[in-house]
């Protein structure tokens, strides 16, 4: 997901490096030749899963990665192409921890791109675990809004104010992408909106600075509520 420019500073880190690459190949790229890599990445991308199935039977290793970093199911799942994200979640020998070059993770990204039964495969059937220190799988959800893989993530024991880097919890990323059932389902979970990030915003200050006006309001009502005094307001140092 990338973030305005204009708001990179308050929530920063977020998927931006992943998705636009870094333009230089590593030198594993090196292990097979590019025009293999070209061919298993074309057909991640355009869900040709009977190429991406003929090259990995002819000896391409599933966790084979484009030249931007980026494993093949995470290509895959960028592109929501879901039979070869299947087939590939089950193939033998795949590294479903595999991050990419801004250590984002399989399960991570079915969370941004709104992969619920993949979500599910990867936590209830290969035991992926839904937390990790940094970004989470939760704030990924989050992100864009997913209701219903924020719920299970939860279900299944994710940190409900983990952490990023710059300590953006997910209800801020919630807060961005307008979901008001969502920032109810997180704060029904105890998301605590006195956290402030490292920029001094606490969630109040993201819905007023994304112009989630109705979020903003409801989530004052609650300050109010909660601390019995008005919302101090305004970022803090």
């Amino acid at each position: 997901m990338i973030l305005n420019l204009k708001y990179k500073t308050i929530l920063s880190g977020l998927c931006g490096a992943a998705i636009l690459g870094t333009g230089v190949a590593p030198a594993w790229v090196n292990a097979q030749t590019d025009s293999q890599i070209a061919n298993i990445t074309k057909a991640a991308k355009f869900d040709d899963v009977r190429e991406v199935k003929a090259l990995i039977d002819k000896g391409m290793s599933p966790n084979q990665k484009d030249p931007r970093g980026m494993p093949i199911l995470m290509v895959a799942m960028q592109e929501n192409s879901v039979k070869t994200v299947d087939y590939l979640i089950n193939v033998k020998g795949i590294d479903l921890d595999q991050a990419n070059l801004t250590n984002e993770t399989p399960l991570m990204f079915a969370s941004l791109y709104g992969l619920l039964p993949e979500v599910k495969v990867l936590v209830d059937q290969k035991q992926v675990p839904v937390n990790r220190s940094g970004w989470t799988p939760l704030h990924y959800a989050c992100t864009n809004g997913h209701l219903e893989i924020a719920q299970f993530l939860l279900d299944k024991g994710a940190v409900v104010d983990a952490p990023s880097p710059n300590e953006t919890t997910p209800i801020m990323m919630a807060i961005r992408a307008g979901n008001i059932q969502l920032v109810r389902l997180l704060l029904d979970r105890g998301a605590d909106i006195r956290i402030r990030n490292q920029q001094g915003y606490s969630a109040i200050d993201v819905a007023e600075l994304f112009n989630q006006e109705e979020i903003q309001k409801g989530l004052r009502a609650r300050w109010q509520k909660l601390y019995n005094e008005p919302y101090p307001g305004g970022p803090k140092s």
